[in-house]
């Protein structure tokens, strides 16, 4: 994480950035290149285009996992949050979401 002038930390560049609201206010988080591997089983370090694909399949985990993260900090809280695989790996089975470590085609 790097230091951005008075807006606190900010994301690593292999990370990919996002919004999730909670309550009235949105709240910036951040997926990290890790979790993204290991959401959807590939190699490490993979590329940026794969990461991004991984994100888009995994959308509803991520977003789950950062609003279950939110849960848990002090009220108040300013971010940005930043998620590992150990955030998404504690997200229950949701109905129509993508399991944590699936792979695109059911094979």
């Amino acid at each position: 994480m790097t230091r951005a002038a008075g807006l606190g930390l900010t994301a690593e560049p292999s990370s990919i950035q996002f919004e999730v609201r909670d309550g009235i206010r949105r709240v910036t988080c951040t997926v990290s290149e890790e979790a993204l591997d290991a959401v959807s089983g590939l190699a490490g370090p993979s590329s940026t285009a794969l990461r991004r694909r991984s994100f888009d399949r995994f959308r509803g985990l991520i977003d789950a996992a950062a609003k279950l993260k939110l849960k848990t900090l002090a009220p108040g809280w300013v971010g940005p949050l930043m998620l590992s695989s150990g955030d998404l790996r504690s997200v229950p089975p949701v109905s129509g979401v993508p399991a944590f470590g699936s792979s695109p085609r059911g094979g």
